[in-house]
């Protein structure tokens, strides 16, 4: 055999997307795939994956590996079809999203909840607990496509679990100017601004002036299940507040080192209504523990694996890393962890349960009042959030990969944060239910997501 000579390349050729013979080198990477075998290990359900007006493919998994893959033309799969009555769960969508999804640029849950592929049939809150196996099974496709993704230094992200520093910028000790004493002044027209401006009239709240009187007894008319599940909730929240008040400083620095005045003035405001917040959680304990001393106990046993890894480590570390890598990618890693998935996902959920059971009910007027003063502060931080994300991805395209690497990579946190809560009871009290949660929160992502990955022109 003759060894190839300097400059002589081999060339192997890729199988036609969407062809028979790419749908059998697709079960045989699934079948290869080691990081599949182990995340795909409990699904157990035929999957029937669509292409607008092309062919679908029936895939049946089992334990981690593909025993078959049927390649169906377009005439034959319609909703009576019976490969669409067996499967129980459908992702269609368009040929150029499949074929964004199969590069590697988007993740395939990310890509469902930005309205990108659909989920035809099937149970979101099922799907959303393999969210690890779905990737798997398409980087198995990724493999014998043909067209990887760019790596991850080439899209200006760095390498996952890197903290090394891009191109670090602390700014300069020394102001050369300031525009509010030029032509410039204030631009009154931008959206950080006029949260601003709401913030002076709508965040003036003080968690010491509400009226809790009725609380404590509101709370001692509740079953124990019920009286633990609320505690659960407000253990979440009170850390929760905690840990983002302690971890917002860093974002602060940053944007004021970039010189941006306007949202350095509204993030002054923002960092004080965290701290409000994290009081306002501490009033409710002392109310109820006046009545129920486990509000006065150590409540972090109410804080879930899935929990403690998004708020004692993916928050703070996310944050922390501005401190030595100001660049616009550690910056969207941040912003998407805070505002995306702490407040946006998982802190909106957790105020849904809260108020849709207290205002059924009509009890805890104190708690409830807060809830809604609080939910208004919240919205102007996620409003930020979306504006910080919109004008980063506008500036560089690159960095919705660093985007949507970061959700799919904390979704699942967020959504077993949820799952974990619920299994804690059986019955769940108030007669909430998981799937309605979990689809609200992928719901309160999907809409933000898709103004960020469309991103109009923002400086």
């Amino acid at each position: 055999m003759r060894c190839p000579r300097k400059n002589e390349y081999r060339f192997i050729i890729m199988p036609e997307l969407f062809s028979d013979t790419w749908a059998l080198a697709w079960r045989d990477s699934i079948n290869r795939s080691d990081a599949y075998r182990e995340s795909g290990a409990s699904w157990t359900w035929p999957l029937l994956v669509r292409v607008d007006g092309g062919p679908s493919f029936r895939l049946d998994l089992r334990g981690g590996h593909c025993h078959s893959i049927e390649c169906l033309p377009p005439a034959t799969v319609d909703d009576e079809a019976s490969a669409v009555r067996d499967a129980p769960f459908i992702l269609g969508g368009p040929r150029e999203e499949w074929e964004r999804v199969l590069s590697g640029d988007c993740a395939p849950l990310v890509a469902v909840m930005q309205g990108r592929l659909r989920l035809e049939k099937g149970s979101l809150l099922k799907l959303s607990r393999y969210t690890s196996a779905a990737r798997d099974l398409l980087g198995a496709a990724v493999a014998v496509t043909g067209d990887p993704s760019p790596n991850a230094q080439e899209n200006g992200m760095p390498a996952r679990g890197s903290q090394k520093p891009d191109t670090p910028e602390n700014g300069t000790a020394a102001h050369t100017g300031f525009r509010t004493t030029s032509q410039g002044g204030l631009q009154g027209n931008d959206l950080p601004m006029q949260l601003y401006h709401k913030a002076k009239k709508l965040g003036i709240w003080d968690p010491a002036g509400l009226d809790m009187s009725r609380d404590a007894a509101d709370w001692m008319s509740l079953t124990t299940e019920e009286q633990d599940v609320l505690l659960r909730l407000i253990a979440m929240f009170q850390a929760g507040e905690e840990a983002v008040t302690l971890d917002l400083l860093p974002l602060m620095t940053v944007i004021a080192r970039e010189g941006r005045t306007e949202e350095t003035m509204y993030l002054t405001t923002f960092l004080f209504e965290e701290a409000k917040h994290t009081e306002f959680f501490r009033r409710v304990l002392d109310t109820v523990g006046s009545v129920d001393a486990r509000a006065m106990g150590d409540l972090s046993a109410y804080h879930t694996p899935s929990y403690r890894k998004l708020f004692y480590q993916e928050l703070p570390a996310a944050l922390n890393r501005l401190d030595g890598d100001p660049s616009p990618a550690a910056q969207v890693h941040a912003s998407t962890t805070y505002n995306m998935v702490v407040e946006g996902t998982l802190a909106e959920t957790g105020y849904h349960a809260l108020y849709t059971v207290l205002d059924s009910r009509g009890i805890l007027p104190g708690l409830r009042e807060g809830i809604g003063l609080l939910q208004r502060d919240e919205s102007r931080h996620i409003a930020y959030g979306v504006h910080l994300l919109t004008r980063l991805l506008a500036a560089d395209q690159n960095l919705v990969a660093v985007f949507e690497r970061r959700m799919e990579d904390l979704l699942p946190l967020a959504t077993a944060s949820i799952s974990e809560l619920f299994a804690c009871y059986n019955p769940m009290p108030f007669g909430l239910r998981e799937e309605d949660f979990v689809q609200f929160a992928m719901d309160q992502f999907g809409k933000r997501a898709r103004r960020i990955v469309t991103p109009t022109a923002a400086t």
